[in-house]
């Protein structure tokens, strides 16, 4: 404690009762000591949380930045939808052309 109440000070008035109970704190109970399995378990859950979240957040954001750079552009060239159509009749065939 780095900042102590004195017990008795000369300005407290002489019919005013000094709390003693409200000083000290309640004192918690000690924390239990986690083994390796438990802190191995404690890290993956708060791992997997955390990418969950970061992916809830990104891949929307990715998504936009995709539509706006389209946008931008001015629509998916005629080219590249050429390809993409090329490619999935190939995969559909079995790759046999």
């Amino acid at each position: 404690m780095l900042f102590k109440r004195k017990s008795a000070t000369l300005a407290a008035e002489p019919g005013e009762a000094l709390p003693q109970a409200q000083d000290q704190a309640p004192a918690r109970p000690p924390k239990e000591k986690l083994g390796w399995f438990e802190k191995r378990d404690r890290r993956r859950r708060r791992r997997k949380v955390f990418e969950e979240v970061l992916g809830w957040i990104l891949v929307p954001a990715i998504i936009y930045l995709i539509y706006l750079c389209i946008q931008a552009v001015g629509g998916i060239p005629k080219e590249i939808i050429d390809f993409a159509n090329e490619i999935i009749t190939m995969a559909m065939k079995g790759g046999k052309g």
